[in-house]
């Protein structure tokens, strides 16, 4: 058993094979021990009723011998020679000089082949036995005829022969039962030999399983709750080189890797936290930086106030200052720093030299220069000047956050004053475009009166040179409604100046403008406005409404018509459709000699709309003003 536990405290796998092995080959040895001494037990049993068989054959053999009963006696004989020559006997015959069982059975049967058989056949076939024989005993009697004749005392009952004959017979009987006996002690000691073994391993298994996987297990099991639980750094004890000391040394180490992890974890949850507050400062600072961007559109930006919240965000022992240049300058016409911070004195220095991607760092601080630029214009940079020393080789003194941060604020500083030039600019435009509005209605309007009113008074002072009166009376009138219209053109002149559509749009614009014709001709006006989803430019609705007015006025000053229809509304292709119809006379064909003001203003607006104009009599009577364009959404 002591070699069977060494050899098994290699693999725990083979300590618990060798144990079923162990368990299994112990139940076969017992089963085929108890089936073979079951069985030689069985034999004996056989053998005891054959030599009991034979000593009650003896006794009747004797008796019908004696009795004279011829037939009877040698049916008994041929019994008994049936029952020694039985197989059970074989062992027997074949036995050693030393086995006691076999030297009484060759006894036994020696003395009945040769001593007593003999004798007993031959009274049987004496003459005294008056009864006929069987064919089998005549055999017999004819072969121990000479036996018979030469045995003393012929015809004599052979009693001492039969006495002898059953001693040795219930000797025989003995032996058969003695065997027997110690047979069937055998079966009782290796039952009992069984048994301890059994009893043995089974202690000994146990005693392995319980040291080799019962206390491992239960190691391991506390070891898996303790670390269940939180304590990471819990080493188990199990020892040896089997499978549960190999999972041991996994457990330690995987809990040793864990708390590794748990401790590096925290380490870092500890970062990441402080990132994200980090973060979440420098995000609300930009939201709120950009928010002021956006709200300060009608005023400046508070770059001071800015400037200090900044560095209240980042904190540390920096300090930043900002310059603002224009794109053609090299001085710096806003240089402030921080509160409570010297400014840098940068005189001598050309801006340019500031602007810069990467910081310049000396031995002792770190330099940062921001540039606060927006496509490809530079408008200034923020300076942040390091005050801690650098331990550590090209380590800079602002962490990453820090430096985003600053980056953002240069772009959102850079997008203030990209909108702030951008408004100057549009500011400009607009007087510009105020501008040439005036200068172009003053060409079209009251510029070409008052041209036409310089002919009329070079006519009437040759008139007077030449002193044709006649013709001067003509020349005064057309002077005087050329004033009169040259009046009439700057009031509308003012009138367009001062015009406005309110948030009511076109439509409230035209409803006014036909409610003015109404009250200052007699013609019924009408408007037809279907262009309510159309999101029309101010642009657009500013020279269709004029373009209306106009044509109106023209209709009701020389149309002589009594009904005026405008329609407004969108064509098939999706252009703008304005049809402007009366049910007067009709335009002249050299309409631009009688009446080329309002034409000339008509033509202009068209031609700024990209549109088409058509003017011509209509078939039934009257003029119609036919004017299309390409709205500018349809464009974009």
């Amino acid at each position: 058993m002591r070699n069977l536990k060494n050899g098994f405290s290699s693999s725990l796998v083979s300590t618990i094979n060798a144990a079923l092995v162990s368990i299994i080959a112990l139940g076969l040895l017992t089963i085929f021990s108890l089936m073979w001494a079951t069985d030689q037990t069985d034999q004996d049993a056989q053998a005891i009723n054959l030599s009991g068989s034979i000593r009650m054959q003896t006794y009747r053999v004797g008796l019908a011998t004696a009795q004279q009963q011829s037939s009877q006696a040698e049916q008994y004989m041929q019994q008994l020679d049936e029952i020694w020559q039985n197989p059970l006997f074989i062992h027997q015959r074949r036995g050693s000089d030393t086995d006691l069982l076999s030297q009484d059975f060759m006894r036994a049967e020696r003395h009945w082949r040769e001593v007593l058989r003999p004798q007993l056949e031959a009274l049987v076939t004496s003459p005294l036995a008056a009864a006929p024989l069987a064919p089998a005993a005549t055999a017999a009697r004819a072969a121990t005829a000479t036996a018979t004749r030469a045995a003393p005392q012929q015809g004599r009952f052979p009693t001492e022969q039969i006495a002898e004959q059953l001693v040795l017979t219930e000797k025989l009987v003995n032996g058969f039962q003695q065997a027997a006996e110690s047979k069937i002690r055998l079966l009782r000691i290796i039952q009992l030999a069984a048994l301890f073994l059994t009893i043995a391993l089974g202690a000994v298994i146990f005693n392995l399983l319980k040291t080799r996987l019962e206390k491992p297990l239960a190691q391991l099991t506390d070891a898996a709750s303790r670390i269940g639980q939180g304590d990471y750094g819990y080493q188990t004890q199990v020892e040896g080189n089997d499978e549960l000391a190999l999972l041991g040394s996994v457990v330690n180490r995987m809990s040793h890797s864990v708390e590794t992890i748990y401790q590096d974890m925290d380490t870092q949850v500890k970062r990441r936290t402080q990132e994200l507050h980090n973060n979440n400062i420098a995000l609300e600072f930009l939201f709120e930086t950009a928010r002021k961007i956006l709200s300060s559109y009608q005023q400046e930006i508070n770059y001071q106030q800015l400037l200090d919240q900044l560095a209240e965000v980042i904190g540390g022992d920096i300090r930043l200052e900002l310059c603002l240049f224009t794109e053609q300058g090299d001085r710096p016409y806003m240089h402030i720093a921080q509160a409570n911070c010297e400014i840098t004195d940068c005189s001598q220095r050309d801006c340019n030299s500031c602007v810069g991607d990467n910081p310049v760092s000396t031995d002792n601080a770190a330099d940062y220069s921001f540039p606060i630029t927006r496509e490809e214009t530079g408008y200034g940079v923020i300076n942040c000047h390091g005050g801690s020393k650098l331990n550590i080789e090209d380590q800079l003194p602002l962490e990453q956050w820090q430096e985003n941060l600053l980056r953002s604020v240069a772009d959102q500083f850079a997008l203030a004053l990209s909108l702030s030039v951008h408004r100057n600019q549009q500011r400009r435009l607009a007087m510009l475009t105020e501008r040439t509005v005036i200068a172009r209605e003053l060409h079209d309007s009251l510029a070409q009166a008052l041209s036409y009113l310089k002919i009329q008074v070079t006519r009437l002072q040759k008139s007077i040179d030449t002193e044709a009166f006649s013709q001067q009376q003509p020349i005064v009138d057309e002077l005087r409604g050329g004033l009169s219209s040259a009046y009439r053109q700057l009031r509308e002149l003012l009138t367009t100046f001062r015009l406005k559509i309110d948030t009511g749009g076109l439509q409230s614009a035209l409803d006014l403008v036909v409610s003015q014709l109404r009250e200052r001709s007699d013609m019924q006006a009408s408007l037809h406005y279907e262009l309510t989803n159309l999101p029309l430019s101010p642009t657009e609705e500013i020279h269709l409404l004029q373009i209306i007015r106009e044509a109106s006025q023209n209709a009701i000053n020389h149309s002589l018509g009594t009904e005026l229809d405008i329609h407004l509304f969108q064509n098939e292709d999706k252009w703008i459709q304005l049809l402007i119809e009366d049910n007067g006379i009709g335009i002249p064909d050299k309409a631009e000699k009688t009446n080329h003001y309002g034409l000339a203003i008509i033509q202009e607006r068209s031609r700024h709309l990209d549109g088409t104009l058509e003017i011509a009599c209509r078939p039934e009577g009257g003029t119609r003003v036919a004017f299309s364009f390409q709205p500018s959404f349809l464009r974009a």
